[in-house]
C-alpha cells in the first residue's frame, strides 16, 4: 500500500547498489596494474609496497566516504517504502564492498612483491 503523497524511486538511484563494488573492481585493476608495472621496471620492494598500499588506501577512502554518506543521510520520506528499503540495501552493500576490499586486496600486500 502506498501513500498518495509518495513517489516511486527514480531508476538513477539504483546505480548506488553497485557503486561500492565498482570501486572494489577499480582497486583490483589498479593494484594489479601498479604491481605489474613495478615488477617490470624493477622498483624497489619497499617503494612498490608503499605505492600499492597508497592505492589501496585511496580506494578504501572512496568506499568509506560512500558508506559515511549513506550512514548520515536517512531515506528520503518522499519516496515509497521501496525507497527506504533501497537506502538500507545500499548502506549494507557498501559495507560489504568495504569489507571485501580489505579482506581480498590487503593480504597480498604482505607477500613478496616480485619474484
Amino acid at each position: 500500500m502506498s501513500n498518495a503523497n509518495s513517489r516511486t524511486v527514480p531508476p538513477r538511484r539504483l546505480w548506488w547498489l553497485g557503486a561500492g563494488f565498482v570501486v572494489w573492481c577499480s582497486a583490483l585493476c589498479a593494484l594489479y596494474a601498479v604491481h605489474a608495472i613495478g615488477c617490470a621496471f624493477a622498483w624497489s620492494g619497499g617503494g612498490l609496497r608503499t605505492t600499492l598500499f597508497g592505492v589501496l588506501v585511496l580506494h578504501l577512502l572512496v568506499v568509506g566516504w560512500m558508506w559515511r554518506n549513506f550512514a548520515r543521510s536517512g531515506p528520503d520520506p518522499l519516496f515509497s517504502p521501496t525507497g527506504a528499503f533501497l537506502h538500507v540495501a545500499i548502506f549494507w552493500v557498501t559495507i560489504a564492498a568495504f569489507v571485501s576490499t580489505v579482506l581480498v586486496l590487503a593480504p597480498p600486500l604482505l607477500l613478496t612483491p616480485c619474484l
